[in-house]
């Protein structure tokens, strides 16, 4: 099976080709690897054509992550899609795991990402224990977006058939990840396969958080009424984070600590 691993980056010149040597590394099919600029002004096209004369580069204009990756999916040749992130790293083994649950029978498939936040120390796995499993995971997503586009495998007719990625800052993934389990069942991995890295720069620390998040719930209540498959349940349970993030949002710094004020409130 041909996969393509799809990189959007925008200014992160030494941490994309530390990404791009990751993926490069896999030992498992064929597998290509597309980057898209999204509009550096720090030499990443030129760093890569020199460096990289396999990687297929597209470029873009600040389209944002969703979009880029919707451009590197339209340019990349494999059935399979696979993303990363700029500045995650994907750990030996992680191609194998997916493609060989998606061989299985999955459109979509995932995996455990360990992540570091490189400015408080703290180190968390997305999903956390007893959040990650195979099957039907649509009510589960409402709840929460437990996995991470850079530890996923979607394949290409069920990428195009949902409308692909969403635009957005942060939670464009959780809307992509609804609409996707709206219509497949999951395959899980428990491997920790992606090692992420939060920094300061990262797109999980919003300079205003509360504003971010709640664009993000607008975003995830405009796709589930699009679906069409929720209770009342969810539907109140997203008018209950909007409210909590009305009253608490201005104290959160990363996404992090939006799922840590959920979980101590009893809110997932």
């Amino acid at each position: 099976m041909k996969a393509s691993c799809i990189i959007p980056t925008r200014d992160r010149r030494r941490m994309v080709c530390e990404a791009i040597d990751s993926a490069l590394a896999q030992q498992c099919c064929d597998l290509e690897v597309v980057v898209v600029d999204d509009g550096s002004t720090d030499g990443t096209s030129e760093v890569i054509r020199e460096r990289y004369p396999r990687v297929l580069l597209v470029r873009a204009d600040g389209v944002g992550c969703g979009p880029a990756r919707n451009l590197g999916a339209e340019a990349a040749s494999g059935e399979l899609l696979m993303f990363l992130d700029s500045d995650d790293l994907w750990l030996p083994g992680h191609a194998r795991g997916l493609v060989d649950l998606v061989e299985s029978g999955y459109q979509v498939a995932y995996g455990v990402t360990r992540t570091v936040d490189q400015v408080s120390g703290e180190t968390f796995e997305v999903p956390g224990p007893g959040e990650g499993r195979s099957g039907d995971r649509f009510f589960a997503l409402v709840r929460w977006c437990f996995l991470n586009p850079s530890s996923a495998a979607i394949t290409r007719a069920a990428h195009a058939r949902v409308g692909g990625c969403e635009p957005g800052t942060i939670g464009e993934d959780w809307t992509y990840f609804l609409k996707l389990a709206s219509r497949y069942p999951f395959g899980f991995t428990p491997e920790i396969i992606t090692r992420r890295r939060l920094h300061a720069g990262s797109m999980c620390r919003p300079g205003d958080a509360r504003a971010a998040v709640l664009e993000a719930l607008g975003r995830v209540e405009r796709v589930l009424q699009a679906i069409g498959r929720t209770r009342e349940e969810d539907r109140e349970h997203i008018r209950a984070l909007q409210r909590h993030a009305q009253e608490e949002g201005d104290t959160w710094r990363t996404v992090q600590h939006w799922y840590q004020s959920l979980r101590r409130h009893d809110l997932l």
